[in-house]
């Protein structure tokens, strides 16, 4: 395990406080689940968007090959 120290603002701190004590959990491991949430989130947001140029850059291609063959 590695220790981190983060800063957050009081607001912050009191949604998490009220969400462990919600849920049943300490702040730490509530803290730990939404960090590994938003990384899993933000890698199918990444994943989403290269497909989306992929399909974008294939879109193009296509249509430059149907002005072509006119």
């Amino acid at each position: 395990e590695i220790k981190m120290e983060i800063e957050i603002s009081k607001d912050t701190s009191k949604k998490v406080n009220r969400a462990s004590k919600t849920l049943g959990m300490n702040e730490k491991e509530l803290i730990d689940r939404a960090i590994l949430v938003y990384l899993d989130s933000l890698r199918s947001y990444l994943e989403l968007k290269d497909e989306l140029k992929a399909w974008d850059l294939l879109s193009d291609e296509a249509l430059l090959d149907f002005e072509k063959s006119q």
